[in-house]
């Protein structure tokens, strides 16, 4: 009844209307939505080091190969000299050191291929989020069971601003494991639940003042400050403020 020609034009404008239909939907889906921006982003690492193995088995604190991540705006990436405080003594030979050993020797780091990152227009500080005792898995998720570590969450502008509105409701706090300063010595038994997990902000809610008049979004609550190495642990506990100044200047 239809010539092949006509068949075939057919089928090859079929293929060009679903695969314009797939790529729309892909964009639409994946360019839009908070919820799946560069979630599962997981490059390849010069040196195929597993937090699960590290942090989940052996236990090793967060901030011990991350130092000075309460008082830095960034996350320092680990050095040389902190893998190999083990290293030389052991595995000291295994090839899949062979960077690490190399780097060592030569005094040139290591290249490390970067995951978490907010566009350079924005600006977040570490510090400000670990002395109030926020948790890296609030933001960076169960590190300790990620043998190749992945973002989790999106660092999207939404998502902040849904942290900095219901922190009671998102924030992790501060756990062992991640070696942010709780406040307290815990109880071996303490361990064995959450209950050493160190809530903030919940019990503050309708006990915050703003910091400015007329309100712009920022609030101080009163919990008295323990100081670390001259740090205070936790700084001023609150609901994250909103006003565009915070991130963008």
């Amino acid at each position: 009844m239809f010539s092949r020609r006509f068949d075939m034009g057919v089928k090859v404008g079929g293929a060009v209307v679903g695969a314009v239909a797939a790529i729309v939907f892909l964009v639409g889906y994946f360019g839009v939505r908070n919820s799946v921006a560069d979630v599962g982003y997981r490059p390849d690492q010069p040196v195929p080091f597993s937090h699960k193995l590290h942090t989940g088995e052996l236990q090793i604190q967060c901030q011990y190969c991350h130092a000075g991540v309460e008082a830095s705006a960034h996350s320092p990436v680990p050095t040389t000299q902190t893998c190999m405080n083990c290293h030389t003594a052991v595995k000291a030979e295994s090839p899949k050191l062979k960077v690490v050993r190399d780097s060592y020797e030569s005094g040139q780091p290591i290249e490390w291929a970067r995951i978490h990152k907010v566009p350079d227009y924005v600006h977040f500080n570490h510090s400000r989020h670990i002395r109030a005792q926020i948790d890296c898995k609030s933001c960076h998720g169960p590190i300790e069971e990620m043998g190749v570590v992945s973002q989790f969450k999106p660092l999207t502008m939404g998502w902040c601003l849904d942290c900095h509105r219901n922190p009671e409701a998102l924030i992790v706090g501060a756990r062992p494991i991640s070696g942010v300063f709780t406040g307290k010595l815990h109880a071996v038994k303490d361990l064995l639940d959450s209950s050493y997990i160190f809530t903030p902000i919940a019990a503050q809610v309708g006990k915050s003042t703003p910091i400015t008049v007329p309100q712009f979004g920022s609030y101080d609550t009163d919990i008295p400050p323990l100081t670390v190495a001259g740090i205070p642990h936790p700084k001023k506990a609150g609901i994250g403020p909103e006003n565009c100044s915070t991130c963008h200047y």
